[in-house]
């Protein structure tokens, strides 16, 4: 038999006891839970209490950091032209890294839901300086630029979790991600500051990433089936 514990006071009991000797409740289905499952339990709500509990000290110290940057900012800016000029850059960034930040560690659900909500605060942002600077940069450069980075990150997302053996495959799509992300970069910038699209340093990233994604999958193939270079390779 599965020893059990009592639910109200959480001493352990025999299979013989028909009453708790502790808290005197009747021992029944309701009162008594098995310890296993029990112990269990109350270890993965433990661990989902630990974790939650780092991910708010975690974003405490980025809040902190993050708007001590913007005051610093927009204090520096202000008092050497009088008004807010430069500083309308890193303060747009910080807020940003600072809504997906605040989506990561205070609402838990799902992260494909916190990268949308987190896009769509981040969207109103970049509309919201556009309204206050009448420049193009934040609709026509860094909107592009932010949804990029969304959908290639949801995209990897999506397809690592369908992968079912993981190892080195895992590095070679995330290099396989930076090269569309470096080239989808490339052309909203080209075409920003031309009108066109040109790429041109992001070619060299793609082709410096192709051959060490190829030989990346070419080890993993080597390895996925041999106990022994998986533990050379740690895959």
């Amino acid at each position: 038999m599965i020893p059990v514990i009592c639910n109200v006071c959480g001493v352990e009991l025999d299979d013989t006891m028909s009453v708790c000797p502790l808290c005197n409740t009747p021992v029944t289905m309701d009162s008594a839970t098995p310890r296993m499952w029990s112990s269990n339990k109350q270890t993965q709500g433990t661990g989902g209490k630990k974790k939650h509990l780092l991910q708010h000290i975690l974003w405490q110290i980025t809040s902190v950091l993050l708007l001590s940057g913007v005051l610093a900012t927009l204090a520096i800016n202000v008092a050497i032209h009088g008004t807010v000029t430069w500083s309308i850059y890193p303060v747009c960034i910080c807020l940003i890294i600072f809504s997906y930040t605040t989506l990561t560690a205070l609402w838990h659900v799902t992260i494909p839901l916190q990268v949308l909500a987190g896009w769509s605060i981040s969207t109103l942002i970049l509309i919201g300086v556009s309204e206050y600077t009448h420049e193009r940069w934040p609709l026509q450069l860094a909107l592009p630029t932010l949804c990029m980075v969304n959908i290639i990150g949801l995209l990897l997302y999506f397809v690592i979790r369908q992968i079912k053996l993981r190892g080195l495959n895992t590095v070679a799509i995330l290099f396989a991600g930076i090269a569309v992300f470096c080239i989808s970069i490339d052309a909203i910038i080209s075409l920003f500051f031309n009108g066109y699209i040109k790429l041109q340093w992001s070619i060299i990233v793609a082709a410096c990433l192709l051959p060490v994604t190829t030989t990346i999958l070419f080890m993993y193939s080597r390895t996925r089936n041999n106990k022994e270079l998986q533990k050379i390779f740690h895959t």
